[in-house]
């Protein structure tokens, strides 16, 4: 159900309703407990009688569970990478990971040295491209949306530092072909 403006003319108030963005938390479409902090975004660019044609418009992250994942004594490493689809979508990501302690570590901390940030920063990059490169948007998303790129990331990046947390904070989708 959408609201829009009331008026004599039909056509008038389904137009009001194109260019329309739609934010719709993912449990609500697929009824998970795990992923209520995700939220997607959907624009409308047509219409029929009575149903609003979307497209993806981006995905966000609550603020609440970004920083009920922010400690003390921790780096984060945040990255940002555009990626171009196959089918000619041009993203761009916004990743962020979290250090955690290694085995049998007695120092407090888990500060990560520059130069391994900027190595991990490279592979989470390196990783986004590569897939983002041989899929179509619509396989891309529930890549986007399920833990399996965000897993990937993690066993990658920890294998030069151990990493805890890697979660993708934002998606906007910047251009997209012309038909939409």
């Amino acid at each position: 159900m959408t609201l829009g403006n009331k008026s004599v003319n039909v056509s008038k108030t389904i137009e009001s309703l194109k260019n329309r963005n739609y934010k719709v938390n993912l449990n609500d479409i697929k009824s998970v407990e795990d992923s209520s902090h995700k939220k997607l975004t959907f624009k409308c660019y047509d219409y029929d009688e009575k149903n609003c044609l979307t497209g993806f418009c981006g995905l966000d992250t609550s603020r609440d569970k970004f920083f009920s994942m922010v400690r003390k004594w921790q780096t984060i490493i945040e990255t940002n990478s555009d990626i171009r689809t196959k089918d000619g979508y041009f993203l761009r990501v916004f990743l962020v990971a979290f250090s955690r302690k290694r085995r049998n570590q007695t120092k407090k901390t888990s500060y990560i040295k520059a130069s391994h940030v900027r190595t991990i920063r490279r592979k989470m990059n390196e990783i986004l491209i590569k897939e983002g490169a041989v899929c179509l948007m619509k396989d891309l998303i529930p890549k986007l949306i399920s833990e399996k790129l965000v897993d990937e990331i993690g066993f990658y990046g920890s294998k030069i530092y151990p990493l805890q947390n890697v979660i993708i904070k934002k998606v906007k989708v910047l251009d997209s072909p012309s038909n939409f």
